[in-house]
């Protein structure tokens, strides 16, 4: 006879399990841009792609400049942004996991509000790119939005995928608490 203590175990190793293999699939680009951070008192963005680290990027309009800072109450990041009327925030997503949905985690906060578009994006042989899965979501200050992605199936002539958060006109100052992406 099964009793309410070992129901209780089953149930939360099965949890436990499932906790483990998500934590696998899981890329924190907070902790990603923190990496990019160590040494240096900020890191300046100016338009175009930036490489924060191989995971994680920026890219701003070319007449535009960020700044990306440890934030200084928490474990996120700070941007400060100038002349920008967008700005995306990317993630590389490894090429060798296959995955059907990729979710989105994104917690900030300022001083209005944050309305983002979220997409995956191919990098194909030729140069070009391809974007699928397009979301608009509003972030809520101090509140965690998830944004549910599903992933289109990889061609043969993909080289690369990213997430691509782009923030639509963002505030000169954000704390960025929580960005990061889970596959299953």
């Amino acid at each position: 006879m099964t009793t309410i203590f070992d129901a209780a175990m089953r149930n939360f190793r099965a949890a436990a399990d499932i906790l483990e293999a998500l934590q696998a699939t899981r890329l924190d680009l907070v902790n990603e841009a923190r990496t990019g951070l160590i040494g240096r008192p900020k890191l300046g963005l100016a338009g175009g792609y930036n490489n924060i680290t191989a995971s994680f990027g920026a890219c701003l309009p070319t007449s535009a400049r960020a700044d990306v800072l440890m934030a200084e109450d928490n474990g996120g990041i700070e941007l400060r942004c100038s002349g920008a009327d967008w700005m995306t925030l990317e993630g590389t997503l490894p090429a060798d996991m296959p995955a059907e949905h990729c979710y989105m985690e994104m917690q900030v906060s300022s001083d209005r509000p944050v309305v983002v578009d979220v997409f995956v994006r191919e990098f194909l042989e030729d140069g070009s790119v391809r974007d699928a899965g397009h979301r608009e979501c509003q972030l809520v200050q101090n509140s965690v939005t998830v944004c549910n992605l599903r992933l289109p199936e990889t061609t043969g002539d993909a080289v690369g995928r990213r997430v691509i958060v782009h923030l639509r006109q963002p505030a000169q100052r954000m704390i960025i608490d929580r960005l990061a992406v889970t596959l299953t």
